[in-house]
């Protein structure tokens, strides 16, 4: 993407996850020293930021206005009185007016007519008046119906009244009856939404002192009230949008009226108080990842504000104090020295200089201290410490073979202008985002993007990123960038902005210059190869893709589907269509604009072209599983001695037949290399393209023979042919350039060279292993491996579980004993497995009255066909939760087949509809109340369909107890055993109270319950279920009842499960007394079963379980004596730790190879853990704690006192691994206990 003078690399910006500590950007103070003489149009959001905030809490994502699926452009409210408008607003979001911020007939009578804008903004001012805590009122949908007008009338003369401020003006009312209305104040969501509302109309209309001061009083409180909601991206975009649209509009005022200083403003030192709070967010001291944005922000405010403050020293002396109490490396230090240096003239609040251009450069090699060169300091590559030098190499190999492909479409290498700061190309490579983050200060270039190249100082900035960062690994987007880098030295002539091809329409050339970058970051040194990462992003079938003719008109505004469009357009061109791309290439070449906006004229209208277009992309499509991602090969990496440079000459020349060649070495810091130019004549003239394919067939040959000579150097090089011509002689000759590595120098290390090992295909819920084999027996080497969905291992072998379906893309990283890397990608396919109590659909259920009843958890079994296109089902639940709902079928046509799910009391409109997931539709829904749900499962094909699905969720229901059933026998307070059980002494013993143990919410963790024991427990909203084991030692009926102590027997129930068969219950409560909840059930043998006991409506419930029967009786030890547990599998790593419950003692031995176990264990809410090791021998042993999150760092570890390794830990919910080791020789065996 390009902006300004500069590219900015537009993938990256695609996988950036915005997290809540940078949802809150500021621009860069270098690119803003003229910002109060900013147009308008600075602070006009056509997206609204919220719409892109995925993160928002449940409250924020469901809109206070009825969900519809009517849209209501401009040509439909232009139909609307002005009250039908108002009233609308309400009901409708904002999302649901197509054409907000457009400019076209429609829009144009809608706000040319004064009297209508003026109807509603006093709508809007009725509305301000009466919002409440849950309902903006439409408020939200009426400001950006009022944005639109204003954004509108900015950048079009025929309305230009409402840029006017004395129209602007009449929002204020409205601003001030919203800051009177008592709601007017963080909290639920339809408050939030009108804050949010009111900053964004400040900055598109205006702001006078009063609203202003009256708005302090939303800075105090989220100032005091920020931790409470540190990811709440509503309240935090309101916020901001208070203070950046009031400073803007005052800027704007100030750049209407010519005032410089500050001084004689409505706001100059009537508006302290803002200015102070503002002030207070900048004097946070203590940063993290939660408030470092808005540290950020109150810093740049803080100094935008300053010269309209009364005393303009106080909020300079704010900035004095961030020097001195902020980490000197952090993003919010150097932003302050950013500050001082454009708004202070690095002057202190004293008057004293401040060096801030020494202090900058000094944190540019604190972040970027490495540096390295290439090809005689022609390519210059900056970057930090964790950028690993093979990666570096890497990224120089990637861009020779980029080079030559491009080379060879475009036909020539001449750079377009002599002179340029593109004659030495700079690469500055951040460690990770978050560093990146400080380019802006840094550099003073804009990051938010996630890569920018700046094309009149020939330099890129990115960083490195993880699977977690970015879909695209560095080398990927370092090809996309470096193609604009040749794009514009090469290809398109002058400066973005300022060359001929951007005047009159600065987006003609937008989809080229991002798809072709795309296109030849697939290039190897032979052809430029499909990119599976790209093909994933096409839609399936024409009415998902863009046209042509959308494509080739599509600007950044637009969103980033065109860099896919753009990317398989090319793709086309390069295979199918040669001569168009060809006039393309030249029409820039020769900056032609006129023969440019011809050649896409009538492409556009070239029907016949579009559809070779989508059946291209149709066959990129069918093809996805053939495809990979194109890197540099290993061969690059390898150790390679040198060779005489003649020979090479020699060699190259015999390997194609090249005359007049030249030959010239050029050094870089691990190697040295060659570019080689001769002439090459063809046989014949076959005219222009068979003449670039014969060239292309005989360059790549020679590089196939290259490849056969046993000097591994020649498996480097790379070749392009340029500059076709006839010569005196009537022949058609060629330009032909070969690159290649000559030697390595000393401090060139041989990076290992891995294989990876992964299966293709596998199941969610099963364990697979992954192995690799490596090049070198380096008995130091370390292995990092990332699986694509969050976790990782650092095993040489390890085993996965993937939780759910998906495609994965698995990395694995090997560090030899000199720090070189070498990392390798596999994809893996992850399916899920449908389980279930197996049920058959049963005809006819083509209706909602005549539906199939299912459970929750049954496996559903069906078909259709011509006659039969729709069956139906409904279920019951009996409590707000999450389900998921899965379904997969054998349909030839996937996009034909689809199932909608109904609420009872509603089947006119569905609520919910699946998304496709490998082979399966699915979707994952939250049902927020208790009733009955119909799901449809249904197709527009005539083919017979055999699916099945499943509707999974924790939501147990209680069953229905059969009318016929014997219930003679009801049970008591403590039910008597089955008379044929025998009644023994163990049975007459006084009951014993036991207090359940978690984390026992599954079968695996289940706490036992032994004869006479009664239970107390606990359930709550985060603690829904707790289970029970126990063993039946005979035939006979087991009873159970269990006593709430709310009184209530309809807050908790339980149900009774075979350890045979945990899907199924085999016992429910059928009777219910007051707080009680009881039943029986037989046993048909001897065995294991489970209770589980459930709350059923999220109360808090305390209860009492009681088990009678023929059970397993407690030992005699007492009640408080810990368990006691001997380890006896091998648990030396995390894949195959031992698990163990909380107060349980552990005693195992650590001797030979065999000199560290690990453990597991479950905590499900905020704890202290007091661990206690004691070694039973001289073992000297000690212990670390891990959390599942990040299992290469410990959280804790236990210190030596007398002869225990203890140690406390605060924690939170999830799991937790134990690892005790030995750091002696000797032998011996230890116990320890978790409390």
């Amino acid at each position: 993407m390009k902006k300004r003078l500069f590219t900015i690399l537009c993938a990256l910006a695609l996988s950036f996850s915005l997290s809540t500590e940078c949802f809150a950007s500021i621009p860069s103070s270098t690119e803003n020293l003229n910002e109060i003489y900013l147009s308008k149009s600075y602070s006009v959001d056509e997206v609204n930021t919220e719409q892109n905030n995925d993160n928002l809490t449940e409250d924020v994502a469901h809109a206070s206005y009825e969900e519809t699926n009517e849209t209501f452009p401009f040509n439909k409210l232009n139909k609307l009185s002005n009250d039908e408008i108002i009233e609308l607003s309400s009901k409708v979001s904002w999302k649901d007016i197509p054409d907000l911020f457009k400019y076209n007939e429609d829009t144009y009578e809608f706000y040319s007519n004064e009297s209508r804008v003026q109807a509603i903004i006093d709508g809007l001012y009725q509305k301000a008046c009466s919002f409440t805590s849950t309902d903006d009122n439409g408020i939200d949908t009426l400001v950006e119906i009022l944005r639109s007008g204003f954004y509108l009338g900015f950048y079009n003369d025929s309305l230009n009244y409402l840029k006017d401020r004395t129209f602007t003006d009449k929002c204020i009312p409205s601003l001030i009856a919203m800051e009177n209305n008592p709601n007017f104040k963080l909290g639920e969501a339809g408050q939030d939404k009108v804050i949010l509302a009111f900053g964004k109309l400040i900055g598109n209309a205006s702001c006078n002192p009063e609203v202003v001061n009256k708005s302090v009083s939303i800075l105090n409180q989220y100032y005091d009230e920020v931790k409470q909601y540190p990811t709440d991206k509503l309240k935090a975009d309101a916020v901001l949008k208070i203070m950046s649209e009031v400073t803007y509009d005052i800027n704007q005022y100030c750049y209407d009226n010519n005032i410089r200083d500050g001084k004689n403003t409505p706001w100059t030192g009537t508006i302290d108080n803002f200015i102070n709070v503002v002030s207070k967010f900048a004097s946070i001291s203590e940063i993290n990842d939660d408030n470092g944005w808005l540290i950020n922000n109150g810093i740049y405010y803080t100094a935008k504000l300053a010269k309209y403050h009364s005393n303009p020293s106080t909020p300079h002396k704010v900035l004095d104090n961030c020097l001195r109490t902020l980490p000197s490396t952090s993003e919010q230090y150097i932003t302050t020295l950013d500050l001082l240096k454009s708004d202070f003239d690095s002057k202190d609040s004293n008057g004293n200089n401040i060096d801030v251009d020494n202090i900058i450069e000094d944190k540019k090699n604190t972040f970027l201290p490495k540096t390295y060169t290439f090809d005689d300091g022609k390519m210059i590559i900056k970057a930090g410490d964790k950028v690993s030098e093979s990666k570096i190499q890497r990224l120089y190999w990637a861009s020779k073979e980029v080079k030559a492909q491009f080379h060879r479409i475009i036909g020539s290498d001449e750079p377009l202008e002599t002179g340029a700061a593109d004659d030495v190309l700079t690469m500055v490579i951040y460690n990770n985002p978050k560093e990146y983050k400080l380019n802006r200060t840094l550099y003073g270039y804009s990051i938010d993007n996630g890569g920018i190249y700046i094309e009149n100082i020939g330099t890129f900035f990115t960083y490195e990123r993880t699977p977690k960062d970015s879909i695209f690994s560095l080398e990927e987007l370092f090809r996309h960038e470096f193609t604009h880098y040749l794009q514009g030295r090469y290809l398109v002539p002058g400066l973005f902005n300022q060359g001929d091809f951007y005047q009159g329409n600065n987006t003609r050339l937008t989809w080229f210059e991002e798809g072709s970058a795309e296109f030849f970051a697939g290039s190897t040194r032979t052809e430029v190869l499909p990119r599976k990462s790209m093909v994933s992003a096409i839609g399936k079938n024409e009415e998902e893709r863009l046209s042509a003719n959308s494509l080739f008109h599509s600007s950044y505004s637009d969103g980033w589907d065109f860099y896919n469009y753009g990317y398989t357009f090319t793709d086309y061109m390069y295979n199918s269509n040669r001569p168009l791309f060809k006039d393309l290439v030249d029409s820039m070449k020769s900056n032609d604009v006129q023969g440019y906006d011809s050649i896409i004229e009538s492409s556009s209208k070239d029907t016949n072209l579009n559809k070779k277009y989508q059946k291209h992309m149709d066959k990129l499509v069918d093809n996805y599983n053939n495809y990979t991602i194109p890197l540099v090969s290993d061969d690059y990496m390898k150790k390679c001695g040198s060779k005489n440079l003649e020979i090479v000459k020699k060699d190259i020349e015999n390997a194609i037949g090249l005359s007049n060649s030249e030959i010239v070495q050029e050094s870089s810091d691990y190697f040295n290399t060659y570019t080689l130019k001769g002439t090459y004549k063809l046989d014949s003239n076959n005219g222009e393209f068979n003449n670039w394919s014969l060239m292309n067939e005989k360059v790549n040959n020679a590089l196939e023979n290259l490849n056969k000579l046993p000097w591994n150097g020649y498996k480097t090089v790379t070749g392009y042919f340029i500059n076709p011509r006839i010569n005196s002689s009537n022949e058609v000759e060629y330009d032909v350039v070969f690159h290649g590595l000559l030697y390595h120098n000393d401090n060139f290390s041989e990076e290992p060279v891995i294989t990876l090992n992964v299966p293709e295909q596998g199941n969610a819920g099963e364990k697979i292993k992954f192995t690799s084999e490596c090049s070198t027996d380096d008995s130091d080497l370390s292995y990092m491996w990332d699986f694509g969905d969050g976790n990782t291992s650092t095993e040489k072998t390890p085993f996965h579980i993937y939780k759910t379906s998906d495609n994965y893309t698995v990395k694995l990283k090997v560090t030899n004993s000199n720090g070189f890397e070498s990392e390798k990608y596999s994809e893996i396919s992850i399916h899920k497995v449908l389980t279930g109590n197996p049920v058959s659909e049963k005809e006819d259920n083509n209706r909602f009255e005549n539906a199939n009843k299912i459970n929750l958890n049954d496996l559903v079994s069906g078909d259709l066909q011509a006659d039969d296109s729709q069956d139906t089902f409904y279920f019951e639940v009996t409590k707000p939760d999450d389900i998921t709902i899965t379904l997969e079928n054998n349909s030839q046509d996937k996009n034909s087949f689809n199932w909608l799910l109904f609420d009872a009391e509603n089947t006119n409109d569905y609520f919910a509809f699946p998304e496709t997931k490998m082979n399966q539709l699915s979707k994952t829904v939250s049902i927020d109340k208790p009733g009955k749900y119909y799901l449809v499962v249904y197709q527009n094909s005539k083919e017979k369909t055999d699916y099945k699905f499943v509707v999974e969720g924790s939501l147990v229901e209680t069953p229905e107890v059969d009318p016929d059933e014997d219930t003679d026998d009801t049970p008591t307070e403590t039910p008597s055993t089955d008379e044929d059980n025998n009644k023994d002494e163990a049975s007459n013993k006084d009951n014993i109270n036991v207090d359940e143990e978690e984390y026992n919410d599954d079968f695996e963790c289940a706490n036992n319950i032994f004869k006479n024991q009664i239970i107390s427990g606990n359930l709550d909203s985060s603690d829904r279920c707790d289970t029970f084991s126990f063993n039946a030692l005979s035939t006979g009926t087991i009873n159970i009842t269990i006593e709430n102590s709310n009184s209530d027997s309809s807050t908790v129930n339980w149900l009774a499960y075979s350890s045979e068969d945990t899907d199924n219950y085999i016992g429910y409560a059928s009777e219910n007394d007051g707080n009680k909840f009881s039943g029986k059930f037989k046993v048909n043998k001897p065995g294991k079963y489970y209770i589980v006991a459930y709350e059923v409506n999220g109360a808090d419930s305390k209860y009492k379980l009681k088990v009678d029967g023929d059970i397993e009786a407690a030992s005699e030890s007492k009640p408080e004596d810990k368990e006691e547990i001997k380890e006896e599998i091998n648990d030396d790593s995390f894949d195959s730790a031992t698990k163990i419950k909380a107060n349980a003692t552990i005693t195992d031995t650590l001797n030979g190879e065999d000199n560290k176990d690990i453990y597991y264990f479950n905590v499900n809410k905020n704890s202290n853990l007091n661990i206690e090791l004691n070694s039973l021998s001289n073992l000297g042993v000690a212990w670390q704690l891990f959390s599942e999150k990040d299992l290469d760092n410990y959280i804790a570890y236990g210190s030596k006192s007398g002869d225990s390794i203890i140690g406390n830990v605060n924690i939170e919910s999830g799991k937790y691994y134990l690892l005790i080791y030995k750091y002696t020789q000797d032998d011996g065996s230890y116990t320890f206990t978790i409390k």
